[in-house]
């Protein structure tokens, strides 16, 4: 109610009138990602897809699960849930210097092959200035391709669970015991 009632007198840019306009909605949070401490390749990551503010779901769930904590979290479609996971995952495997060699860190199972992909599409940018590998494991691709990068060492995989559960029963090399 705050925000309806400033007479917008107060020279305040059109920008932060929207953003406000968007709080009151109830998508967007008042907190900023630069409040999060995130690490500097997140942080530019996260600068270059154009975000500057949480969304409510977001100001919810990151920090404690960049405490370690579990969080149970639901939103509707477009809410930002998706980094609201992948942020402090990403982070998780930045502080410990998770490498390759490391296997996989962290495991992200979508029920759906498009999800899937979608959410790959999302890890990718958020690990562009990260030296950690990313990989996607769904029905319907190429198996031996996806064991072989596996095999490498991927640290932060995205999967459908037929096929993870294909991989973990069957792709010899398959690190997952430093899961976190």
């Amino acid at each position: 109610e705050e925000e309806e009632e400033r007479d917008g007198d107060d020279g305040e840019e059109d920008e932060d009138k929207k953003a406000e306009t968007i709080v009151s909605s109830g998508i967007m949070s008042k907190e900023s990602f630069s409040s999060l401490g995130l690490s500097q390749p997140t942080s530019k990551s996260i600068n270059d897809m154009g975000f500057n503010r949480m969304t409510q779901i977001q100001a919810k769930a990151i920090p404690p699960l960049l405490m370690g904590k579990d969080v149970l979290g639901a939103a509707r479609t477009g809410a930002g849930k998706t980094l609201a996971f992948l942020i402090p995952a990403v982070e998780l495997l930045y502080n410990v210097q998770f490498t390759p060699r490391n296997g996989t860190g962290v495991v992200v199972i979508c029920p759906t092959r498009e999800l899937a992909i979608q959410t790959h599409a999302v890890a990718k940018e958020l690990l562009k200035y990260h030296s950690q590998t990313l990989g996607l494991v769904i029905g319907g691709s190429g198996r031996k391709g996806e064991a072989e990068r596996i095999v490498k060492g991927v640290n932060l995989l995205v999967a459908t669970p037929g096929r993870l559960l294909d991989h973990l029963q069957n792709t010899k090399g398959f690190i997952y015991k430093n899961l976190k």
